[in-house]
């Protein structure tokens, strides 16, 4: 890994209209259901990002619940507060490290964390940190993609494979699901279930989560030192020519751990 990439400035205004895509909306969705919050419960959700997640939870917990929300960004957390503005106080969103969640033991019902884990080194500081927050019986679901699920059509499978493999360094691990369920379970979680994900895309354009991931990985590679900038415009202008001309073809699989830490 060379560098994580971090969602600041322009990035974290990009993965905001991202967040509108079809794809990113049927993923809150799926987390709403198998987080399945009820009224008056106390939720966290840790890696928050733009806030869509916090302010969609705001309505299941009711008047008498609450929902607060960590990023490490302070661009990402500027506009969740933003979005989540006439929740008032119901609403509570702060700078905080998975690795060190500023809450006191035992303070959440659930929690989820979405694409957050897969870019930390210390998982099972994290993970640890995630139990030790949760009340007994308190739930949890977390998200995060295997890179190798990527199917991505290019006539120069070479390049492909060359940009995919220097993508892999923007995360801590590319292939962490694989690992998560026995991770979780040392942590001291019991598994309820894993469920799946795949964003499929046959087009690419701005209502497509693969546009943003063009421009996610073009502006990765543009400080990457084993990438070349003409080879990545080339690889970027192959995938818009090959949606004008009705051959785009773009798959990912995400996968999602519903948890329990037990007692209660």
């Amino acid at each position: 890994m060379t560098a994580v990439l971090r969602f600041e400035g322009e990035r974290a205004c990009e993965a905001d209209i991202e967040a509108h895509t079809p794809e990113m909306r049927g993923q809150r969705q799926h987390l709403l259901r198998q987080l399945a919050v009820s009224r008056g419960e106390r939720v966290l959700d840790v890696g928050c990002g733009p806030g869509y997640l916090v302010s969609e939870l705001v309505a299941p917990v009711g008047p008498d619940g609450g929902v607060c929300g960590i990023d490490v960004s302070a661009s990402m957390l500027k506009l969740a507060r933003a979005r989540c503005a006439s929740a008032g106080a119901r609403v509570n969103l702060v700078a905080g490290r998975c690795e060190e969640i500023p809450f006191p033991d035992a303070s959440f019902n659930a929690a989820v964390s979405s694409q957050v884990y897969e870019y930390v080194g210390d998982i099972e500081r994290a993970l640890a940190e995630l139990y030790r927050v949760l009340r007994p019986g308190g739930r949890a679901v977390v998200l995060d993609t295997d890179w190798d699920s990527l199917v991505w059509h290019s006539a120069d499978r070479p390049r492909m494979r060359r940009i995919l493999e220097l993508w892999e360094d923007h995360v801590a691990d590319p292939r962490l699901p694989r690992r998560l369920g026995p991770l979780l379970r040392e942590a001291g979680f019991t598994e309820e279930s894993l469920t799946t994900l795949t964003f499929l895309n046959r087009r690419c354009d701005r209502d497509t989560y693969s546009y943003w991931q063009v421009g996610f990985i073009e502006a990765f590679l543009a400080g990457h030192p084993g990438a070349d900038p003409e080879v990545t415009r080339a690889w970027a202008r192959e995938l818009h020519e090959l949606d004008v001309a009705g051959n785009y073809f773009f798959s990912l699989g995400r996968y999602a751990f519903t948890v329990v830490k037990p007692g209660g």
